[in-house]
């Protein structure tokens, strides 16, 4: 998970919860691509990110926070890139349908290209091949997740 450039990470989801992460990752730096919940993006400012860490609120159904994740971010996805979903809850299969939504969007396959892992609260609970598992554990012990 070295990089020789700053990595790029989008963050989507509930702004207040984000807004701290970011301020870690940039601190960190990386260069940090903030969606809040209601913000739409121009395609070029996710184009080619490293990684995305998508907000999802315990308080809203966890679907359409799904679905507008991987509005957000299909259109910037490639090879080798990480999306880590964070919530205080697990949101199977939610998380499984949003890794193939990405995979049909995108025509890259999850756990060969690029890949997908569930966090609930700090801890890595699902991912689509064991690498993500311990990237995200690394890029969550260096930034942290949003506390939704």
């Amino acid at each position: 998970m070295l990089f020789a450039h700053a990595p790029k990470l989008v963050l989507t989801g509930p702004y207040e919860a984000l807004r701290p992460v970011a301020d870690r990752a940039a601190a960190l730096g990386s260069e940090v691509v903030l969606a809040g919940a209601d913000l739409d993006l121009p395609v070029g400012d996710v184009a080619g990110f490293d990684w995305a860490i998508v907000a999802v609120d315990e308080a809203s159904p966890s679907a359409p926070q799904l679905a507008r994740a991987a509005d957000v971010l299909a259109t910037g996805l490639h090879r080798g890139a990480l999306v880590v979903v964070a919530s205080g809850r697990p949101i199977d299969p939610g998380v499984e349908v949003f890794s193939a939504e990405l995979e049909r969007r995108r025509g890259l396959s999850a756990g060969d290209a690029f890949a997908v892992v569930s966090c609930v609260a700090d801890a890595v609970v699902w991912g689509s091949d064991a690498q993500a598992v311990d990237d995200a554990s690394h890029l969550v012990a260096r930034i942290g997740v949003p506390s939704v």
